[in-house]
């Protein structure tokens, strides 16, 4: 988003702003940055230039440390997963094809009619996976955004905070059970998973 803001209106964005944005729509973002511009209208070219942005520079795009290993112990045990985002599904696809994630499904902004902090995502993703809704509360949901905890609890989730946006200070506080630094962090993930 910064990238984009600063190609567009030729001036940085405040840092400060983009935290706030963690884990909302590509929607929301827009306009927000658009609006904070002074050019509300540019906001369709501000998504587009984000996400060229970001696609084109996929592979130096870091994931959480430990997450495709985690992924494919979860895989592996035959614990049910997936995926439930704010971004496009294009961005999606993209992501877990550059960096060879397994995955079982994953559901993008287009999937939903209500982004995060809604609990839309995650009721439709344990749909997917074929839980109850009397068995939510069993379901763990990794999240590194505030919008995201948000979200999984209201879907009656348990929140696990990410802490590669925010600190685990903040996480707790939004709602999280508990928090990790990343998926290198298996003390934790030794215990529950």
């Amino acid at each position: 988003w910064a990238a984009a803001y600063t190609a567009m209106f030729q001036k940085s964005v405040d840092t400060e702003l983009l935290g706030t944005l963690v884990g909302r729509s590509t929607a929301a973002i827009g306009s927000i940055l658009a609006d904070h511009s002074g050019y509300p209208s540019a906001k369709p070219e501000l998504i587009k230039r984000k996400a060229k942005y970001v696609l084109e520079n996929l592979a130096t795009i870091p994931l959480i440390p430990g997450i495709a290993d985690f992924l494919l112990r979860l895989t592996k045990a035959k614990i049910p997963y997936g995926i439930a985002s704010n971004a496009p599904r294009v961005f999606l696809a993209a992501a877990l094809t550059q960096h060879q994630l397994p995955h079982t499904f994953y559901l993008g902004l287009e999937d939903y009619i209500r982004p995060k902090p809604d609990p839309e995502p995650y009721i439709k993703g344990a749909k997917k996976l074929n839980w109850q809704f009397s068995d939510h509360n069993s379901i763990a949901v990794f999240e590194d955004s505030t919008h995201g905890i948000e979200a999984a609890l209201g879907a009656h989730m348990t929140a696990v905070g990410v802490c590669s946006q925010h600190s685990a200070e903040r996480l707790l506080q939004a709602g999280a059970s508990y928090c990790i630094q990343d998926f290198l962090d298996l003390e934790f993930l030794d215990e529950h998973f």
